[in-house]
């Protein structure tokens, strides 16, 4: 079976995929234990453009009429994860809950993006026939 991906769904799965990177690369910068990285203030950005990202992306989800589930799991590491990194720059929080968040906006992108036959933005029209 060839899975035929449109080029509006792949451009989407980009964007949540750069998401994930941009959020991930800035968490992995921040990390730290004992003292203060070097590198903080360029991985706070990173989470912060992370976050832009991964709501742009539940925006355009719910935009293009992906079923609500979708357009929240995306939304919750933007949310959730940026929240923590901007409350409490030191905390490992943000590094905790994006152990679980990330995985799951990109398994609810790979299963809207993958699924055979998803039905988009449905239109109810009022039609005169059989009235």
């Amino acid at each position: 079976m060839k899975a035929h991906i449109r080029w509006a769904d792949g451009a989407w799965a980009l964007l949540v995929l750069l998401a994930a990177v941009l959020m991930t690369c800035g968490l992995a910068e921040t990390f730290s234990f004992i003292v203060r990285s070097p590198t903080e203030a360029e991985g706070q950005g990173l989470i912060f453009l992370g976050s832009i990202a991964f709501a742009a992306s539940a925006v355009w989800a719910r935009l293009a009429g992906r079923p609500i589930w979708v357009s929240v799991l995306t939304a919750l590491p933007a949310v959730v994860v940026g929240g923590l990194d901007m409350e409490m720059p030191d905390g490992l929080l943000a590094h905790l809950a994006a152990l679980g968040l990330i995985p799951a906006a990109l398994s609810a992108m790979l299963a809207e993006v993958l699924s055979p036959g998803a039905p988009r933005a449905v239109s109810y029209r009022h039609t005169s026939e059989g009235v």
